[in-house]
């Protein structure tokens, strides 16, 4: 087996903002798998908030690389290299790899019966509100969009109203990324249910969801980075 691993900088569009953070490039992580035949390939961006980034990924890979070209199932891969990007990149290289020796698509040997195309959700980043709502009408073709938050509430709210004057139709979600408190969420909520808001992804910083204990909130509440494993998910079921 020969590893090759690069990072590749990819350059946006346009500026993605989020709550605390503005991205201009998507650095990425990119592993290739060759048994001297046929080659798979995978990638990762990490997480920017747990300082796993691809240069680092790319090192950590690095480090591994006798064992890895010695032969590596994707099972061995799971004691030899610890939860994060670097895994997952070599992780979906040994899936391709896999799937183009069999000469079947990966979701049959993950043991799948059929597979349906999903639909995808559009991601507005927290601009201003014209900009947003420019945003949402020139993607007429997307059929659910996701609105960043940046806890500023009141230019949250304009937001939000701006998106939903601009597409009535769509199935709407926001991310606030960690933006909110317990008490300015409370003055969010209402302006969620006027806009038919119908997800709210990590409003709180992680670590905090004891916070929302009590929380008069009609809208389900997804967790993002409050959940970096399987181990953290039982402790939120629990809340």
């Amino acid at each position: 087996m020969r590893l090759d691993i690069c990072v590749d900088d990819l350059p946006l569009k346009t500026a993605f903002r989020i709550s605390g953070y503005t991205f201009t490039d998507t650095p990425v992580a990119v592993v290739t798998l060759s048994d001297g035949r046929l080659q798979g390939r995978g990638e990762a961006t990490g997480v920017y908030y747990l300082d796993d980034e691809p240069r680092k990924m790319a090192a950590t890979i690095e480090s591994h690389r006798e064992r890895i070209e010695q032969g590596i199932t994707r099972e061995e891969l799971r004691g030899l290299l610890p939860l994060g990007g670097a895994r997952n990149a070599v992780d979906c290289a040994l899936w391709d790899l896999e799937a183009k020796r069999a000469g079947e698509p990966v979701w049959k040997l993950a043991g799948l019966e059929r597979v349906a195309p999903p639909v995808t959700i559009f991601t507005l980043g927290a601009d201003d509100p014209a900009a947003v709502a420019e945003g949402a009408q020139s993607c007429s073709e997307a059929r659910a969009l996701k609105l960043k938050l940046d806890g500023e509430l009141e230019t949250d709210i304009a937001r939000l109203k701006a998106v939903r004057a601009a597409r009535p139709d769509v199935w709407l979600g926001v991310d606030a990324n960690e933006g909110y408190t317990r008490e300015t969420l409370t003055h969010l909520i209402p302006h969620l249910q006027e806009a038919r808001v119908l997800l709210l992804e990590q409003p709180l910083p992680r670590g905090n969801n004891a916070a929302l204990d009590g929380l008069n909130c009609p809208i389900p509440i997804a967790a993002d980075e409050s959940v970096q494993g399987l181990s953290e998910v039982a402790p939120l079921n629990a809340m």
